[in-house]
């Protein structure tokens, strides 16, 4: 199965990425900093079927014109046999607040999920594929927060058999966050690509930080795995998976 993993930044580059999904065909899509408002726009676009949750309000002076907008994490895919998704800290009610009440509470804000889905391929075997958006640090520092968060992701995920996990980390490789998720998993990142940040397209240039990721547990295997630039603010995540 073909997988395409990336984060959007909200609708900044709509136009690019659906391009470049409907070039590369993929399997499975899945994307994190998707606007709720844009899903059913994504999956009429793509023709497939797909889960998604909503985790965070936008609340960024730089993204004025998007305040109060939510926004989330999708899985898209034909044969979606089952899914679901959880809240590693946070819960869901915290989103369903209006607007000015959650940007009024720093603990509503502390929200991160996952989703997750059971996809049935051609030759009819089933994948789990999971993807996450973790807490943003403004250096790439590892911090109490960001630590507790990957603690409650690892405990829910050992209760989830076998699956591939993508996402936007936020957590550069090297350092002890992300290390906590890459003593659990095989990291499938290729180890020449230094940063998976678009040098062009993010607003701060120069940022050297592998922060995207793929990993899997050993049913699956990664293969053909390399990094798209000129799609997104973080580069595309494209990798065949398959079964061993």
């Amino acid at each position: 199965m073909k997988l395409i993993s990336i984060n959007i930044q909200t609708n900044l580059h709509n136009e690019t990425v659906l391009a470049f999904f409907k070039k590369e065909k993929a399997d499975v899509v899945c994307i994190q900093e998707l606007l709720e408002e844009d899903f059913d726009y994504y999956k009429k676009e793509l023709n497939l079927n797909g889960i998604y949750q909503p985790w965070y309000y936008i609340n960024n002076p730089l993204y004025k014109e998007l305040e109060g907008k939510k926004m989330g994490i999708a899985i898209l895919a034909n044969n979606i046999i089952d899914s679901g998704s959880f809240f590693c800290t946070g819960k869901e009610e915290n989103i369903l607040k209006t607007f000015d009440e959650y940007k009024s509470s720093e603990e509503l804000q502390k929200n991160n999920a996952i989703v997750w889905a059971d996809i049935k391929s051609d030759d009819g075997f089933v994948y789990k594929y999971i993807t996450t958006h973790l807490p943003v640090t403004h250096h790439g520092e590892c911090t109490p927060y960001q630590l507790e968060v990957i603690d409650s992701l690892l405990a829910h995920l050992d209760t989830m058999g076998e699956f591939v996990l993508c996402g936007d980390t936020n957590a550069p490789r090297g350092r002890e966050s992300f290390g906590c998720l890459a003593k659990k998993y095989k990291d499938n990142i290729p180890l020449g690509y230094k940063t998976s940040i678009d040098q062009n397209l993010h607003k701060v240039k120069g940022i050297q930080f592998m922060v995207d990721c793929l990993f899997t547990t050993p049913l699956y295997k990664a293969f053909n795995v390399k990094l798209v630039d000129g799609v997104s603010d973080h580069m595309a995540v494209v990798a065949n998976i398959s079964r061993n």
